[in-house]
């Protein structure tokens, strides 16, 4: 029984470290009480790419670079959580 707990556990925080720049992103929006709109524009995306982004597309680097400028937030803060989101996205090994 543990042992499938603990299995839950794991996957369930695959996924949410899965999601962790598309959550960040998302709360960091609302927090400035900015539409998905506005910030895609910003950003210099379309609004399905900012959806994607909040989804939990992870795009390349020369973008969130755009995105952190949009948000306020700081580059390596969104690369690092780039790379999580990517690496949890993979298939487990």
């Amino acid at each position: 029984m543990s042992i499938l707990k603990s299995g839950k556990s794991m996957k369930s925080g695959r996924i949410q470290n899965a999601l962790a720049l598309a959550y960040t992103i998302q709360r960091r929006r609302q927090n400035l009480q900015m539409s998905v709109e506005r910030a895609a524009d910003l950003a210099g995306m379309t609004v399905s790419q900012w959806f994607a982004l909040e989804g939990g597309w992870v795009p390349g680097f020369d973008v969130l670079r755009a995105i952190a400028e949009t948000l306020e937030l700081g580059y390596m803060q969104l690369t690092f959580l780039a790379e999580v989101s990517k690496y949890n996205q993979s298939k487990p090994v």
